[in-house]
């Protein structure tokens, strides 16, 4: 970034960045930001996250709720109404999507870390946080329209929740918002 090179906060050289981008998509393409974000949505689809995290404050709750889902490795072969694709296990080293079902990338057996890849194509992290008492979820769904993608993300997460996270009999506490 020419405008930011001896920029060091982090929103400061972002905003620089934008403005920088702006100029080009104004300059080389003639459009507005948002006319290049509906451009590349009618190109590529639309990509939508819903990451979040509840407060799990007891250790052995988390390893409760993870042994829950792995049911002595009888994973869940649907959330819900969503049919499971494939699933990966980081703490295990598991990975159903590989000829020799061993993940490729690198394993922990002290984090839990679980992603499903659901038929419709959504992918679901559960992980425990390292750090902090938290048990977070990182989900993601693309498609050609919007609002039918986040619709159906959003109902993945709220299965994810109801079916695996158990959140009032596991007693663990959202944040705050």
């Amino acid at each position: 970034c020419n405008i930011c090179s001896n920029v060091r906060d982090d929103g400061i050289r972002s905003a620089a960045v934008f403005a920088e981008m702006a100029n080009w998509i104004d300059s080389n393409l003639s459009r507005t930001c948002s006319e290049q974000l509906d451009y590349l949505f009618k190109e590529y689809g639309y990509f939508a996250t819903n990451n979040r995290y509840f407060f799990c404050y007891d250790p052995k709750v988390m390893e409760t709720i993870f042994g829950r889902i792995r049911n002595g490795n009888k994973y869940p072969t649907s959330v819900g109404k969503y049919k499971v694709k494939n699933i990966r296990d980081l703490t295990t080293g598991f990975d159903d999507s590989k000829p020799d079902q061993k993940a490729a990338l690198p394993t922990s057996s002290s984090t839990h870390m679980i992603t499903f890849t659901f038929e419709n194509g959504c992918v679901v992290t559960l992980r425990g946080s390292g750090t902090e008492p938290k048990l977070k979820y990182y989900a993601e769904l693309s498609g050609t329209d919007k609002e039918q993608v986040v619709s159906e993300l959003n109902d993945v997460v709220a299965q994810i929740i109801q079916h695996l996270l158990e959140p009032e009999r596991n007693g663990l506490v959202p944040p705050k918002d």
